[in-house]
């Protein structure tokens, strides 16, 4: 068995596990028992991580515990490889007891589960004594960490919801960023990294690419997302990355004036996505973006607006970026959210490095990568830290609910959810960044709805909640966004199927047809389809009956639009 089919295997039965309930310390007996594993790299491999991920949240925990005050990061991956290891040969690195206190309280186990007989026969007297000395059932919690490391004190795994965009994770990101758009690694021009090369290049080839593809290499790009290790240890290198250094360059760019011009077209961009969604205007955003590194490439700016062009630029590749998903290419939305993120690092904008993280989290979240937009929230949180504001604080405790709700735990998704509230009542619109403006009421009840929606499936004694959130949602919503009401009237409507209301559920799904005829938006489709794949169960009812025979050529005439 090949390492990644082996690690997919891995990621399915911890889900399996972990619906059932069973524990972090079961699984890691399992898999201890199944993959011939150590019990230091059982417990890893029970929390899903890998040896440069476990190496970061022990590095974390030490510095948070005092343990490494200057911050020297002393474990690394292949040292933490070692010492799950010893005392195989060529493995001489000996876990000490302090070192296994660490690792148990990361893991959140005991001591006594992390060595097993071949460390017994291998530990020094002094050693043995110290850890005989350790309770056998004193069981740490997993670690809360604040600052920049935070990560998976109660992570687990789930996949719900799969759009019908394929994910793939056998491609680095530096494959992702270099190859032009849908194609292959091996048709790279050069060894392109974020290290080495200015974002305004990395911009620069992308966006050309893009309005250069034809219509059947955009189909292809669709499937090019990456997931996994790759794309979380990616996003964390490069918000810590120093921009490169540019080089000669003529004076004379643009002032204050083409700059604040340039900030209102960015605007106007994201409210028409806002707006109908679809991507209708989305290569002009990404004409404009290039416009903006050829100006931060070619041309010398005062600092300040240096920084402002970086934000514009950061701002303009999001708004690509959602319109690119939006219109059904996965693939090239997340080639423009992780340009948006080192844009707008460099415009050393924290917050909207954050929302850029929460962007990249949904998506993944509409692949059932639940581990990974779980991953991406919590460090979109760090990120941000004290600088969010109230909105954006609420709407990042909405997308960590989300990942709740994908992995059935309603208390946790519950206690997120009333946080969102919580930071929600604080919300100052005069104080709040432009870009968050579309997360208002409606915002926050149609995003709870929709996973309460997503709960009532499988517990139905949440319908009712879930009913109450989705009609105040579609009261609230403002003529202004054509795709955020299909979405969540298409929501309403479903629930009452869920209720068995199916005459108001027909009124309902009538509205919502009528609605999402007004946007070409990709999500509003794929969620189309799955209400139709619901009310098609209940056509023994007439008004269910004559509401698919409406939504059924729709369908149809989509799928032959996708195949053409």
């Amino acid at each position: 068995m090949t390492r990644a089919s082996q690690r997919s295997e891995q990621d399915e039965l911890r889900t399996r596990m972990r619906a059932v309930g069973m524990s972090h310390d079961e699984i890691a007996v399992e898999f201890a028992r199944r993959y011939k594993l150590r019990p230091r790299a059982a417990h890893r491999h029970a929390r899903g991580w890998t040896q440069t991920q476990a190496a970061n949240h022990i590095n974390a925990h030490s510095a948070h515990a005092g343990l490494d005050p200057d911050g020297a990061a002393p474990m690394t991956g292949p040292k933490l490889s070692e010492l799950e290891n010893w005392p195989l040969p060529n493995n001489r690195r000996r876990p000490t007891p302090q070192l296994l206190a660490l690792l148990a309280e990361v893991y959140g186990t005991s001591i006594h589960g992390l060595i097993d007989l071949d460390d017994r026969e291998h530990f020094g007297p002094a050693d043995l004594l110290l850890i005989d000395k350790t309770s056998k059932t004193a069981r740490p919690q997993p670690v809360e960490l604040s600052g920049q490391t935070r990560r998976q004190s109660d992570r687990t795994d789930a996949g719900a919801m799969v759009e019908p965009t394929a994910a793939r994770g056998t491609r680095s990101l530096v494959e992702l960023c270099t190859s032009p758009i849908g194609r292959l690694s091996e048709e790279t021009t050069g060894p392109m990294t974020w290290e080495t090369v200015p974002t305004t290049e990395a911009v620069d080839k992308i966006a050309r690419d893009d309005l250069s593809l034809d219509r059947r290499e955009a189909a292809r790009a669709m499937a090019d997302v990456i997931v996994g290790a790759a794309l979380l240890e990616g996003a964390e290198r490069w918000l810590n990355t120093i921009e490169p250094p540019a080089g000669q360059r003529r004076t004379a760019g643009v002032g204050d004036e083409e700059i604040e011009q340039i900030e209102l077209a960015a605007r106007t961009f994201r409210a028409w996505d806002n707006q109908f969604g679809g991507g209708l205007r989305r290569k002009a955003v990404v004409g404009q973006l290039a416009e903006i590194a050829d100006e931060l490439r070619d041309f010398s700016h005062p600092q300040n607006l240096t920084r402002r062009l970086h934000g514009v630029m950061a701002d303009l590749a999001e708004t690509a970026a959602t319109m690119s998903w939006d219109s059904g290419q996965g693939g090239i939305a997340q080639r423009y959210y992780l340009l948006a993120l080192r844009s707008a690092k460099a415009a050393d904008d924290p917050v909207f490095c954050a929302n850029i993280l929460a962007g990249m989290a949904r998506q993944q979240f509409y692949l059932g990568r639940t581990i990974e937009g779980l991953e991406l929230v919590r460090l979109a949180q760090d990120v941000a830290g004290a600088r969010a504001t109230p909105a954006v604080r609420a709407m990042l405790f909405t997308r960590e609910a989300w990942a709740y709700a994908q992995q059935g735990r309603l208390s946790a998704f519950q206690r997120a959810t009333g946080r969102a509230q919580d930071a929600f009542r604080d919300v100052d619109p005069a104080v709040e960044p432009h870009w968050i403006s579309y997360f208002d009421q409606a915002e926050l009840a149609g995003v709870t709805g929709g996973r309460l929606l997503d709960i009532a499936h499988q517990a139905p004694e949440y319908a009712d909640e879930a009913a109450t959130w989705l009609s105040q949602a579609v009261r609230a919503r403002g003529v202004g966004s054509v795709r955020s009401t299909a979405l969540d009237q298409l929501g309403h409507a479903e629930i009452r199927l869920v209720q068995g209301e199916f005459d108001e559920a027909a009124r309902l799904g009538h509205a919502a047809v009528t609605t999402v005829e007004q946007t070409r938006s990709s999500r509003v489709r794929v969620k189309l389809g799955q209400f139709y794949r619901h009310a098609e169960t209940r056509t023994s009812a007439r008004p269910i009956a004559e509401l698919c025979g409406r939504i059924k050529p729709m369908l149809r005439a989509e799928d032959a639009a996708a195949r053409i």
